[in-house]
């Protein structure tokens, strides 16, 4: 499972990090920086101006909405005005007060006659409702055939007229009611201009509909969806679209509270706000001269889908870049990556051994020549190596024979079996042995021509080489093979008579060299999955990293140390130039040295010789 996860890890890893992968995502960025960098930097101007301009149309049109405000309040005033100065209406203001009541009936029937022919109207089409409240007549309360003209007492104390300023002459008293229906109403004091003093003589009210003023805020809506609302001085409703809305106190909506913490200062402002959950423009207008804001609610949604529209046109254009981008991207990769691909292939078949192979490669450019170059290097290189194939089996042959004819190992072993059986008839125990490790260590070191051997054969031919020369040194010295892992011991393989050497040297320039007795061990252990086989030797000791240096030279730079580095060289030759042959310190016997070496753990190992073809042949 480790296998294939690592597999997939790595197939993962060159797929996204190959030549190909990086062009398209080159091209790609190359491409698509500066189209966004454009698209990005046209959408924000774009939508600087569409904004900038939307703002400068809904100001437009509170601006139109204010002057048509302006123009009927105006309208009101001049409508009372001409009242005011018609010669008769001034006659009646200005006269003293009836002393009897035939008088009074008199004044206010005249009175009510004119405002009663006062045209409901208006000069401009707007319908007037005036109303005359005089001063000091107590006696109109007695007659109540007029529904125009009233003592001033009547309205005395309500809040509207206590408000009025005291030297204002027209005033717009604002949000009112006459006859079930919502009016706006204006107010104008009087004067008795025929008299010399000018006494206040009373109020003079007009009150015009409010459905009057609905044309205004419908006409300047800036979307369909979009809201007017006119806000009188006292923060009531007094013009909306929908009537439920009218004589409701503004200070109960959130974007009003917004609106009153605005600075004063500011005739015209704008702000979103989330409104019934919907993304809303609130932009306000103040009419300074009479207190009343002008408040316009627009869909965020209506407003910007000319910026939307372009937001599309600008998303399919990017879409189309990146989609033309990656076509041309993948085909420009894959005319690149395609020959590298084949060339990898073909190495792939050199791996396996197989130089036949040769890249086809029909157009004319750049790898067209590395191709040719490569199939004109692998034809040298099969040659070279055919040469060299024969001349190492002819070589190989030659020093088998040589070996054959100086030594037969049935001729060998059949001889040192008869000095054995001679010492045991004479009863010599030693020289009998002698020879039995004599004899198993030219059997455990020929190996039938193996190169590559178990452990326990290895371990067997350097045993017996210890016991030969334990008889030759007597009690000088001392070997212990330590105890090693069965499993191990019967699986692993190593290189033919890799130990044998590093023991000779340490008994010749180790224990030969000391004083007393001196002592060998072996040790073999498996160490995250590589095979250490050490030899620890108390003797003179040397320089573990000259001995090291040495290892590292070429053998025709040095003589010294020939038998250990080729020892060294086969394990690398065999197994890899990270594994071979270390020296270190002896520090578990506080003097000597320790040679170690290092080998993957290998359990199967295909090799045929010349006694394995013939035992087959037999």
């Amino acid at each position: 499972m480790k296998k294939i996860f690592d597999t997939l890890s790595q197939t993962l890893f060159l797929y996204i990090f190959s030549i190909r992968s990086r062009l398209i995502l080159y091209f790609l960025f190359l491409v698509l920086l500066p189209t966004a960098i454009i698209s990005i930097t046209i959408y924000n101007r774009s939508a600087h101006i569409i904004t900038r301009n939307m703002n400068t149309s809904i100001e437009n049109n509170l601006n139109l909405i204010r002057d048509n405000l302006m123009q009927k309040f105006n309208n009101a005033n001049d409508a009372m005005t001409s009242l005011y100065l018609n010669s008769e209406f001034a006659d009646l203001i200005s006269s003293d007060r009836a002393e009897d009541s035939t008088g009074m009936i008199n004044e206010l029937t005249a009175l009510n006659k004119l405002l009663e022919s006062f045209p409901a109207g208006g000069s401009t089409g707007t319908r007037f409702a005036p109303m005359l409240y005089m001063l000091n007549r107590p006696e109109y309360t007695q007659f109540n055939f007029s529904r125009r003209v009233f003592n001033l007492d009547l309205i005395s104390l309500k809040p509207w007229y206590r408000d009025i300023p005291a030297k204002s002459d027209f005033t717009v008293v604002g949000l009112s009611s006459l006859d079930s229906r919502y009016t706006l109403k204006f107010a104008k004091r009087l004067f008795g201009i025929r008299h010399a003093q000018l006494p206040y003589v009373g109020l003079m009210t007009v009150d015009i509909p409010v459905s009057d003023f609905m044309p205004i805020v419908e006409h300047y809506k800036s979307t369909p969806n979009s809201m007017i609302y006119i806000v009188d001085q006292y923060g009531n409703i007094a013009i909306s679209p929908d009537t439920s809305f009218i004589g409701k106190n503004a200070n109960t909506l959130d974007f009003y509270r917004q609106i009153n913490s605005k600075p004063a200062a500011l005739s015209f402002q704008s702000f979103r706000d989330r409104i019934q959950g919907k993304d809303t423009l609130v932009t306000y207008k103040n009419l300074e001269s009479f207190g009343w804001t002008v408040i316009s609610l627009s869909p965020v949604r209506e407003l910007s889908g000319e910026l939307q529209s372009f937001q599309r046109v600008m998303y399919i254009a990017i879409g189309l870049c990146m989609l033309l981008s990656f076509m041309m991207a993948l085909l420009l990769s894959e005319n690149i990556s395609a020959p590298i691909r084949k060339f990898i292939r073909s190495m792939s078949h050199l791996e396996s051994g197989n130089f036949s192979i040769k890249i086809l490669y029909k157009r004319k450019d750049e790898f067209s020549i590395l191709f040719n170059r490569y199939n004109y290097m692998l034809q040298q290189v099969k040659e070279l190596i055919d040469k060299l194939y024969v001349t190492e089996l002819r070589k190989k042959e030659a020093e088998l024979k040589s070996l054959q004819a100086q030594i037969n190992p049935h001729f060998l072993y059949n001889t040192l079996d008869s000095i054995n059986w001679i010492a045991i008839s004479h009863n010599i125990p030693e020289i009998s042995s002698m020879v039995t490790s004599l004899s198993d260590f030219f059997r455990y070191s020929l190996s039938k021509g193996k190169n590559i051997i178990p452990l326990r054969d290895e371990l067997r031919q350097v045993e017996s080489y210890l016991e030969i020369q334990r008889f030759r040194f007597h009690d000088k010295l001392e070997y212990e093979l330590e105890e090693v892992d069965p499993e191990l011991l019967e699986s692993c393989l190593i290189v033919k008579l890799s130990l044998q050497p590093l023991v000779e040297n340490a008994i010749i320039h180790g224990i030969q060299k000391r004083r007393g007795k001196g002592r060998i061990r072996i040790r073999a252990e498996k160490k995250h999955e590589i095979l250490s086989i050490s030899v620890f030797d108390d003797g003179a000791g040397d320089d573990p990293e000259r001995l090291n240096e040495l290892l590292r030279m070429k053998p025709e730079q040095e003589s010294k140390a020939y038998g250990i580095r080729n020892v060294h060289m086969r394990i690398q030759q065999f197994f890899g130039e990270e594994f071979g042959i270390r020296y270190y310190a002896n520090y578990e016997d506080k003097r000597g040295l320790a040679a170690v070496i290092r080998c993957p753990i290998v359990t199967t190992w295909e090799e045929v010789t010349e006694d394995d073809q013939n035992d087959i042949g037999r």
